[in-house]
C-alpha cells in the first residue's frame, strides 16, 4: 500500500463530512434539492478552509449517477463519484489558475467548453486560485461565463475574491452563486476534534 498524505486521506467526500461550513453545504444541498443549480460558483476564504474540497463534492453531487438527476449528497460509489475523487474524470476539469492564467490557456478552456460532457450530466471546470487569472484572460472568458451552455458549470476557488472582475462576481447579474467560507468556524471545529 502506498503512502498517502493525511490531508488527502481524510479529505471530506460528502457534504456531511465537511466540518465548520454548514452555511455553505446546507445552501448547496438545498439548491440541488430544489433543482436551482447555478452555472457558476465562487468559493472564497482563507487558505486551507475547504474551498476546492467543497467544489469537488459539489461536482460529485451534480454528476452522481445513483439517480437520474443531481443529488444533495453524492453516493461515492458510482463510476462518476470515484473518478472525480481520483481526479480522473474527463468531465470534471480542475485547473490551477496560478499557472494556467494567461489568455492562451483560457481560450483553450473556452473552446473546449462548447463540447458536451463525455458521459456525465455536466462538464465542470474548477478554477483553483481563480484570482490569479489575468484581466485579458478573464475578458476572453467573460462571454462564456455570463452565458454558458446549459451543460457547463464553473466553480472558482479564491482567497482574494476582490481580484475577480466585478462583472463576474456582481450580484445584479445573478450569474454566479458566491460563498464566503469562514475561518472562525473551522478553527472552533478543530478544537473540538482534539
Amino acid at each position: 500500500m502506498s503512502y498517502q498524505v493525511l490531508a488527502r486521506k481524510y479529505r471530506p467526500q460528502k457534504f456531511s463530512d465537511v466540518i465548520g461550513q454548514d452555511h455553505v453545504t446546507r445552501t448547496l444541498q438545498n439548491a440541488i434539492t430544489q433543482q436551482r443549480i447555478a452555472h457558476g460558483y465562487i468559493f472564497s476564504g482563507h487558505r486551507g478552509i475547504g474551498k476546492t474540497t467543497v467544489a469537488r463534492i459539489l461536482a460529485m453531487a451534480l454528476n452522481c449517477r445513483s439517480t437520474d438527476k443531481p443529488v444533495p449528497e453524492p453516493c461515492g460509489v458510482c463510476d462518476s463519484c470515484q473518478e472525480i475523487r481520483a481526479g480522473s474524470s474527463v468531465d470534471v476539469i480542475e485547473i490551477d489558475a496560478a499557472t494556467n492564467r494567461g489568455i492562451d490557456e483560457i481560450r483553450e478552456l473556452r473552446d473546449a467548453a462548447r463540447y458536451r460532457p463525455a458521459r456525465d450530466r455536466y462538464k465542470i471546470y474548477i478554477l483553483d486560485e481563480a484570482h490569479q487569472i489575468t484581466d485579458a484572460a478573464f475578458n476572453a472568458l467573460l462571454k462564456t461565463l455570463e452565458e454558458p451552455p446549459s451543460h457547463i458549470v464553473f466553480m472558482m476557488a479564491t482567497t482574494q475574491p476582490e481580484d475577480i472582475p466585478q462583472t463576474i462576481r456582481c450580484d445584479s447579474t445573478r450569474s454566479f452563486a458566491s460563498f464566503a467560507m469562514s475561518q472562525h468556524k473551522k478553527t472552533s471545529a478543530r478544537k473540538t476534534m482534539r
